[in-house]
């Protein structure tokens, strides 16, 4: 990758590379637009503080993934860091921004009838969901696919934010907040959770126990550290991808839970409340 050559070292970037102030803009202005229309009183679709927080911290994540130090670094010299950006960028953001939005958006848009629409829910399909997501992860894996990728900032660009959409729409069957779209059970949202490890897992196993550098992107990238040479970083980069990946699973296996034993526990209070109306009835 030629233009590494000119960067040996991260100081060689300019401020607006490593820093990305298009991103914060464009980032801040979503944060606005968002409180100003759902984040206060006067608004017609409200939202809770937890709502309101997960969608600030989705915001934060995203900049820090696509518009910090950390997206060069993983770029031009450290896989490892480029697997971090990956999770956070496809693992953490989509989920704290779904689970961020209003309710009453997501009934507005799942009620249109336009091809858009039916092209969303085709996508949000769980199967679909999750298959898709899940080869297009492992094909942008593919040494052959990576390095030309990488090699091209608009191609890179492009493939970046196809998986960040269909990161989206992989999350949807499992964190839809909304009953009346809900097309899984709690047990089936549990099972797409440990379908969706496994079948992540060939493609970090594949980096982590590959005895060869598999990316041409980073053999001849200057080394920021020396305690990590090229090997040993690709090898950290299927470990930190796995880790990180089964660290946010476990939350949201946590979060399904969470909510299955809310909604069991509200319907044995409903269950409880008709016993005694019923008793009371024959009572008198």
């Amino acid at each position: 990758m030629d233009h590494n050559m000119s960067h040996e070292k991260i100081s060689d970037f300019s401020f607006y590379s490593l820093y990305r102030p298009d991103i914060f803009i464009l980032i801040l202005i979503i944060g606005i637009l968002y409180f100003k229309n759902y984040g206060n009183k006067n608004s017609a679709l409200k939202t809770t503080m937890l709502q309101k927080f997960f969608f600030s911290a989705g915001l934060v994540f995203l900049y820090i993934s696509k518009g910090s130090p950390l997206n060069v670094i993983g770029h031009h010299y450290l896989f490892s860091v480029h697997m971090i950006e990956m999770a956070v960028s496809y693992l953490v953001v989509p989920p704290l921004m779904i689970l961020g939005m209003p309710h009453g958006l997501y009934l507005k848009w799942f009620s249109l009838q336009n091809s858009m629409m039916n092209i969303v829910r085709f996508l949000t399909k769980p199967l679909i969901a999750l298959l898709v997501f899940i080869t297009l992860f492992s094909i942008y894996h593919m040494p052959v696919v990576f390095d030309a990728v990488m090699a091209n900032g608009f191609v890179a660009f492009l493939s970046h934010t196809i998986l960040f959409i269909t990161a989206f729409t992989m999350w949807w069957p499992v964190l839809c907040p909304i009953e009346e779209l809900n097309s899984l059970s709690d047990l089936q949202k549990v099972g797409y959770v440990f379908a969706s490890g496994v079948l992540l897992t060939p493609a970090c196993a594949l980096i982590m126990f590959a005895g060869h550098l598999l990316y041409a992107t980073y053999a001849h990238a200057p080394e920021l550290v020396s305690f990590l040479p090229p090997l040993e970083d690709q090898m950290t980069g299927g470990i930190v991808m796995k880790i990180l990946q089964e660290v946010v699973y476990g939350v949201v296996l946590g979060h399904i839970f969470y909510k299955w034993v809310k909604r069991e526990r509200a319907k044995d209070k409903e269950d409880l409340a008709l016993i005694k109306m019923s008793a009371a009835a024959n009572h008198s």
